[in-house]
């Protein structure tokens, strides 16, 4: 089977770029389109360096070394300009996947999320190849009342993947699967970190009120403890990093190192022994979510505390300390919970961690889940449907 994604997996140097640049969507399709080749699944993909806007980001984004040329990757360009950017991108990506395909043939055309862009240019493939349109829903702001904003940018895709487990339950469109996320393999020091006198919460990801900002900022307030230590990494715009750097200065428990690349990552992970994650529930851009930071923290086995959003599905809440509500107060106590939970308790909840990864999570059976949620969309339709 081959496969074009309209989307795109970034090199290091594109997320120092631009802070557009999103570090987990790649690693999320970096795992993705792996478990697709580890299934002999062919896999071509297309896109663009993200950007702001022209004056704000720069009149042709990016350049063709961002791209991870480890993968299929071909780069996308366009004009930046405010009203023109959108249809630019729409027609570049058009004329590139059209290339792609009549060098190396297509079997489905999948989208990266149903943005306008990757939306257009799949109409248009689908009706002049007759092959079938796959859109991966990996989040959307807000899929409006009865879904009519969802259903109107996406609805027709002949196939969805969605991250979100509300996303899937409650979409109203057929032929769709859930699939959020997946490891490569479990952490080669997988477990609980022998006991130290420093105990670390660490938190890797978006710097921003819908990511959980104002937990960040609330929790060494919060938990007093001097053996405790907030190890804070992530991307974000100018006032929330500003307002951490003020932090670890007024506070010597906190370690903010801002953005870090990806051989930074291991090393902090190694260190952890309480990862957060403190995303909003109650911010709508959070329900069509899978925050993609916890699987790259259960990968490690070792505890993490987390809100609830509506992308979980059920079977996370026995892996993870979830706080009572979306409240600051509440989220600070299970924190406060993890720092002094016993030892035995931390074991046991690693290995349920191990069961539910090496059983249901591993990128290669994921992949090879969608690869025949794909084949049974293009044995069940015919040419004439996609129009």
């Amino acid at each position: 089977m081959n496969l074009l994604i309209l989307g795109t997996i970034l090199s290091s140097d594109a997320f120092a770029y631009n802070v557009a640049a999103n570090p987990a969507s790649t690693k999320w399709l970096e795992g993705f389109a792996s478990g697709l080749i580890e299934n002999n699944i062919s896999v071509d993909l297309a896109g663009h360096c993200y950007s702001r806007c022209w004056p704000n980001g720069p009149l042709f984004p990016g350049k063709i070394e961002y791209l991870d040329h480890s993968f299929q990757n071909s780069f996308v360009r366009f004009v930046n300009l405010p009203g023109v950017r959108f249809p630019s991108m729409a027609f570049s990506y058009w004329k590139v996947a059209d290339k792609l395909i009549k060098d190396s043939g297509c079997d489905a055309i999948v989208t990266y999320n149903p943005y306008p862009w990757h939306v257009s240019a799949a109409r248009k493939i689908r009706r002049k190849y007759k092959i079938p349109w796959i859109c991966l829903n990996l989040d959307f702001d807000n899929v409006g009342d009865n879904w009519a904003s969802f259903t109107k940018q996406a609805g027709d895709a002949d196939g969805h993947l969605f991250l979100s487990h509300w996303g899937h339950e409650e979409a109203p469109v057929k032929n769709k699967i859930h699939l959020d996320s997946g490891v490569d393999s479990l952490a080669e020091d997988f477990g609980v970190r022998p006991l130290s006198n420093t105990i670390n919460i660490v938190y890797l990801g978006k710097l921003s009120k819908s990511g959980g900002l104002e937990a960040l900022l609330a929790l060494p307030k919060f938990i007093q403890d001097s053996n405790v230590r907030f190890i804070y990494c992530g991307k974000g715009y100018p006032d929330a990093v500003d307002q951490l750097e003020a932090l670890s200065k007024a506070d010597t428990r906190v370690d903010f190192r801002g953005f870090i690349e990806e051989k930074e990552v291991e090393d902090i992970f190694s260190l952890a022994d309480i990862f957060i994650n403190p995303r909003d529930p109650n911010d709508v851009v959070n329900d069509m979510v899978f925050p993609s930071k916890i699987m790259h923290y259960l990968k490690t086995g070792k505890t993490v505390v987390s809100t609830w959003t509506k992308g979980l599905e059920p079977s996370y809440r026995d892996l993870m300390l979830i706080s009572k509500s979306a409240s600051i107060v509440d989220f600070v106590k299970e924190t406060q919970k993890a720092v002094h939970e016993p030892r035995d308790a931390r074991i046991r909840r690693s290995q349920r961690i191990q069961d539910f990864l090496e059983g249901s999570r591993l990128w290669r059976h994921q992949a090879e889940r969608f690869g025949k949620f794909v084949e049974s969309i293009c044995s069940n339709s015919r040419g004439d449907d996609w129009k």
